[in-house]
């Protein structure tokens, strides 16, 4: 019997989990005073799993609400016309004709669109990394997922493959067993007392081997029953895993759609912004803009700061794990083994022993095989025993053909085609510690969450949280200024000039009255329409400036009384 259990593969250590920048970066975020343990989720303190999930939902809302409240500033702004909010409600900017400082009339119009090509600019380059760095890193997870789940398949088919053997020459050994233990219960039945006569210990072999048997008889069929059972989990577990990978399409077509429009629309509304800088005109273009690109950038602008809204809490928590819980950052091997202990205790069980050894870097600590290898020991001990057994007979059988009056040759056969499936026995059992030996499991748990979890896709979602934050800024920035797109309108000035506000009934803007000169071509294509001037009479007579739709201005006369 061996001093203590045989550990396979025992001399390796399994890695160390490094903490990554995105890990570290994710979890600064945030929580308004709430809990960051997300094993507090599966504690029994109630409080703190309040805590955490409503340090997370505020995460959520905080991001949602301040969208929403821009998208709201800017539905407004359009409310609220040209007359209260100029160009921030999508209208032509107004530039008045002649001015006193020309230089300082044409800034804001240009900086307004400097701000809109820098900020389609930036919207266009994280459109491309939330491509590049967010879902290329979503693929590596997939990837390394279907790996991890490949090597898991080829564990348990090579176990099944073990279990199948086992249990044919298990069922065997069994029938063998009952033939052998029949033979040695009736070994010498004309002399008991064998043992004074051939002055060894015949009955007392021929028993050992006959317990010894009847042990491994029990210990395969109770065992074999638990394998199977394991091992049609661990297949289901593995078949469903592959099956959802397979159904959710990480880069199917909505995706797809998102990243093109994301890039493919801004270029449209960057080239209606070049056109009207290089003093173009072209009205069919403006309309397209204002009438399909704008609104279906819109669409994916909101679109883009749900998802932004959406990842936020769900990269906290994959960061929240991989650190691992409470004051400690141990990582996620640390986190796996709080969570095991807050929802079954300190037990020192075969699933704790199991989930410690394989977590915690192969702790021989938590060896979980000791009782498979007392069978080893037992196994040997039984091959031991029928070997002495036949030798026994072999050596002492005149003298037992004489004693008991019977022939030995089926108790030497059957003992023999024991201590064959016995080997096999054996064997199939070091071939079942060599596979789940801890460098084997231990590598798909890193490969699996190491890798997979707490490297692929955290820097997955911190990518696709980035890019989505700032492409909902500048998407929303490019909305507000929509108005770069379209050329300014010149209002010709006369000498009636009244500078102080006009009342109107629609939204409208104190004006100046029109000259009789020509507007010409600084009218930007007749966007503003002639009115001659009248007589002056009692009553003053004022021009306003009107909008209509398509950004559309007419010069009004309104006679205002006194």
């Amino acid at each position: 019997m061996a001093n203590g259990p045989i550990i396979y593969g025992g001399d390796y250590e399994g890695p160390t989990y490094t903490i990554t920048q995105s890990v570290w970066n994710l979890r600064r975020l945030p929580r308004f005073g709430y809990n960051y343990d997300i094993t507090s989720l599966v504690s029994s303190d109630e409080d703190a799993q309040a805590s955490y999930a409503t340090g997370l939902v505020a995460l959520f809302l905080f991001i949602l609400i301040f969208f929403i409240f821009w998208t709201v500033l800017i539905m407004v702004f359009k409310c609220m016309g040209p007359g209260n909010a100029g160009f921030l409600s999508g209208h032509h900017f107004v530039i008045p004709d002649p001015c006193e400082d020309e230089k300082k009339i044409y800034k804001r119009p240009f900086r307004v669109r400097l701000v809109f090509l820098i900020a389609a600019g930036f919207l266009m380059l994280f459109s491309l990394l939330f491509v590049t760095m967010g879902l290329t890193n979503v693929d590596n997870t997939v990837t390394t997922l279907s790996e991890s789940l490949q090597q898991l398949g080829d564990i348990v088919k090579s176990a099944e493959l073990i279990a199948s053997k086992l249990e044919q020459v298990g069922n065997n050994s069994i029938e063998i067993r009952d033939a052998a233990v029949a033979e040695l219960d009736n070994f010498c039945p004309a002399n008991p007392n064998l043992n004074d006569a051939a002055g060894v210990d015949v009955m007392g072999i021929a028993d050992q081997a006959k317990a010894d048997l009847t042990m491994l008889a029990d210990f395969i069929r109770d065992g074999l029953e638990t394998l199977h059972t394991n091992l049609g989990r661990v297949r289901s577990f593995a078949d469903n895993m592959n099956d959802g990978m397979n159904e959710v399409e990480f880069w199917g077509w909505q995706f797809k759609l998102l990243s093109a429009g994301l890039f493919i629309i801004p270029s449209f509304l960057v080239v209606g912004v070049g056109l009207v800088m290089l003093d173009l005109n072209v009205r069919p273009y403006q309309k397209a803009l204002t009438y399909f690109f704008m609104p279906l950038f819109s669409l994916i602008i909101v679109a883009s700061y749900v998802v932004c809204a959406a990842v936020l809490p769900i990269s906290a928590t994959n960061a929240d794990t991989c650190i691992g819980g409470g004051e400690y950052f141990g990582g996620p091997d640390d986190t796996v083994l709080t969570v095991y202990r807050n929802l079954r205790g300190d037990d020192p069980s075969i699933l704790f022993q199991l989930v410690a050894y394989y977590t915690q870097r192969c702790d021989t600590h938590y060896y979980p095989y000791a009782e498979l290898s007392k069978y080893l020991d037992d196994l040997d001990g039984a091959v031991d025993s029928t070997n002495t057994v036949v030798q026994t007979v072999q050596d002492n059988l005149d003298l037992l053909l004489e004693q008991c009056g019977r022939s030995f040759d089926s108790v030497v056969r059957i003992v023999k085609d024991m201590n064959i499936n016995l080997r096999v026995l054996r064997e199939q059992a070091d071939r079942s510690l060599e596979l789940v030996q801890c460098k084997n499991i231990n590598s798909l748990y890193v490969n699996t969450i190491h890798e997979a979890t707490c490297k692929y896709s955290v820097d997955a979602l911190a990518w696709i949280f980035a890019a989505s934050l700032i492409i909902s800024i500048c998407g929303l920035i490019m909305i507000m200024l929509r108005s770069a797109y379209y050329p300014a309108q010149y209002l010709e000035l006369s000498d009636h000039w009244i500078k102080s506000s006009a009342s109107t009934t629609s939204e409208t803007k104190a004006s100046p009255t029109k000259s009789n000169n020509s507007i010409g071509s600084r009218s930007s294509g007749g966007n503003v329409k002639e009115v001659h001037e009248a007589a002056p009479l009692a009553p003053i007579k004022m021009t306003v400036l009107e909008a209509h739709g398509d950004g559309e201005f007419e010069v009004c006369d309104v006679l205002q009384e006194f």
